[in-house]
């Protein structure tokens, strides 16, 4: 009973509160802080179209659940492709950088306010909820739960199973707890507040921390099996998505390894495809023989240097034994390393990578990546990393990190495949 009262004394003081918010939003917006995108997404106002079909719903509590909750939805849509997601980002979560996954779409999660909410739940209509990272909104998942929506709270790296709310009402947060249908937790200790919630022992799992890393980026195998046989023995080193600015550091590195394997071949992808005749004229001009990947000829075994695709990533992150990231001699952001990871390159990168600064660290306390800061220390560690044997200690080093998810994304996979099923019985 205790609980129940918790809950709607809660939702009586949010269902009196849409004015008022509406009103702090409207100061935020006039004095610049908050932009008219996100004052429309936290209202409920003017959102995206829903796709047609199924829609999973993840929501990113903190700024550390939310590339993980990007790469479980990846993972959900290679089992169901039509499957379409929205992700919801909690107070002060940052939208992510770079591309999102197909048929995923990224706003603001709505305020606390009752009609507010029941805007954002009419509109979007979510098959299953998967909140991610703790920094629970009790009003939010309650209407998730009111409309038979199936609710799976996972624990992400640096989470706790805390409201962000600043009402304190007694027995709130137990009340949100006991609304999930099933848990995921990072240990044995972490499923603690969740028994005492009351929640059903046997709906939690302490299987660890949903963690980025691990999805692998596609590739077509027979084109691979291809190139591979075409490059043959030569040594290969892949620099990815490069800026135009940092090719004279590539071109230094490249040449001075050729003086240790003078077969030597790099692969090369540009950060920005227009950039693409200056830098051959920049490669010509330092005396290197270079090509572009022609999808009907064979690599020519004379060229020093092909220039390959952005999207093709895949096919050389597997072929190249290491990988120079590019966007990360300059301050540019660098780029996501766990691509090559996946792949079972070495990584080696410059110094700015702010733009995923925690995958990089964590590559790096694991002994899976190396840093350099200019195109002499590059082409040193290219010389090194030729050594079939430094390389395979850093990939396999990598391999683990990028997969250290893996059951844990696995399991919500599954789950989250038998709630589609089960519903699509039901409306059947």
């Amino acid at each position: 009973m205790a609980i129940a009262l918790s809950f709607l004394l809660y939702k009586s003081l949010i269902g009196r509160s849409e004015r008022r918010i509406t009103e702090r939003l409207s100061r935020l917006h006039s004095a610049g802080t908050l932009s008219e995108t996100e004052y429309n997404q936290r209202l409920a106002h003017k959102l995206p179209t829903r796709s047609k079909g199924e829609l999973v719903w993840l929501h990113a509590g903190t700024q550390t659940a939310l590339r993980p909750a990007m790469e479980l939805y990846a993972r959900l849509a290679e089992d169901r492709p039509d499957i379409a997601g929205l992700i919801t980002l909690g107070t002060g979560v940052a939208p992510p950088i770079g591309s999102l996954p197909d048929g995923c779409t990224i706003t603001v999660a709505p305020e606390e306010g009752a009609g507010i909410i029941r805007r954002f739940m009419t509109h979007w209509d979510p098959d299953c909820l998967i909140w991610v990272g703790g920094k629970f909104r009790p009003a939010l998942i309650q209407a998730a739960q009111e409309r038979g929506v199936e609710c799976l709270s996972i624990d992400a790296a640096k989470s706790t199973p805390i409201l962000e709310v600043y009402q304190r009402i007694p027995g709130l947060r137990g009340a949100v707890l006991t609304s999930f249908d099933h848990v995921i937790t990072a240990n044995a200790a972490a499923t603690l507040p969740w028994r005492r919630a009351g929640v059903d022992p046997e709906q939690i799992e302490a299987l660890g921390l949903l963690e980025e890393g691990g999805i692998a980026p596609p590739y077509d195998e027979m084109e691979l099996t291809r190139r591979v046989t075409e490059i043959g023995t030569r040594p290969v080193w892949f620099a990815a998505q490069v800026d135009e600015a940092e090719i004279g550091e590539v071109i230094r590195a490249h040449k001075r390894a050729l003086r240790r394997a003078h077969r030597l071949l790099l692969i090369l992808s540009l950060a920005d495809p227009a950039t693409e005749t200056n830098v051959m004229a920049q490669l010509e001009k330092a005396g290197l023989a270079v090509c572009g990947l022609h999808p009907d000829k064979a690599i020519s075994e004379v060229a020093q240097v092909i220039l390959v695709p952005h999207s093709s990533g895949g096919i050389w992150y597997r072929t190249a034994p290491v990988s120079f990231l590019g966007r990360s001699l300059t301050p540019a952001g660098g780029i996501d390393p766990y691509g090559a990871a996946a792949m079972g390159s070495a990584i080696v990168h410059g110094p700015y990578v702010s733009d995923f600064k925690a995958a990089y660290d964590s590559l790096s306390a694991s002994k899976a990546a190396r840093k350099v800061r200019d195109g002499y220390a590059l082409g040193e560690e290219i010389e090194q990393l030729l050594s079939p044997d430094q390389a395979a200690l850093m990939a396999q080093a990598a391999w683990d990190i990028a997969s250290s998810g893996a059951e844990v994304t696995d399991r919500v996979a599954d789950l989250v495949q038998d709630f589609l099923d089960l519903r699509e019985r039901i409306s059947a």
